[in-house]
């Protein structure tokens, strides 16, 4: 699944959509090991290591051999040099390296491609292949939705609490206010060693209590 923030967004302050889409299409689930990318093209005759010179002969190599300078050139020199190398992993699932790998093998001759395709179907295969532009924007599209929804669902709950805590804090002055109204008019009439039996005494308590209450 394409993440619009992990896979999208840095992306997108330098490459055009179609750019990004061509990396998501082309990119691997995983990185490409490089050990194994070296077995296969050896088990597969791609490149043969001749044990007399140590020199690497082969298909793939005749075919480097053939290309002329530039790019594709230079990219299967290092692809070449990195897998018999003391290479650990090709980041195939990242930027760039999804584009230039997908480019090597591009080029491949149909006798040596299937090796390049078992190395890609080791690093997980292409999850996205097919991928274009609108799809990319599909995706950021759809975040800006989410992200909308996330917003206003984290202002709705922010508000919410700020509105719990007011109304917690008039509660707690009411309460206050209640037991200080209770200990002046109230208490007295509790606490005297003469029980106090006039309703008229509690009722004008009762309502002291009402008249010197301050909303």
């Amino acid at each position: 699944m394409i993440d619009y923030l992990t896979d999208i967004q840095p992306l997108e302050s330098s490459l055009s959509d179609a750019e990004i889409a061509i990396h998501l299409g082309t990119r691997t689930a995983a990185p490409i090991d490089a050990p194994a990318a070296r077995d296969a093209l050896l088990e597969s005759g791609s490149v043969v290591v001749d044990p007399a010179t140590g020199n690497r002969i082969g298909p793939l190599i005749e075919h480097y051999s053939s290309l002329s300078d530039g790019q594709d050139k230079v990219l299967l020199a290092w692809f070449l040099n990195y897998v018999f190398g003391q290479g650990i992993a090709i980041e195939t699932d990242q930027y760039p390296r999804s584009i230039q790998f997908a480019a090597v093998e591009g080029g491949l001759p149909a006798e040596i491609a299937s090796a390049a395709a078992a190395v890609v179907i080791a690093a997980g295969g292409r999850p996205d292949a097919g991928t274009d532009a609108a799809a990319v924007d599909a995706v950021r599209q759809q975040w800006i939705v989410d992200e909308a929804a996330r917003q206003a669902e984290e202002e709705a709950a922010r508000q919410a609490e700020e509105q719990y805590q007011q109304d917690l804090e008039t509660a707690n002055a009411h309460a206050q206010q209640a037991q200080l109204l209770w200990n002046q008019n109230i208490a007295p009439l509790q606490d005297s060693q003469q029980p106090v039996t006039d309703p008229t005494v509690w009722q004008a308590a009762l309502q002291a209590m009402a008249d010197n209450w301050s909303n």
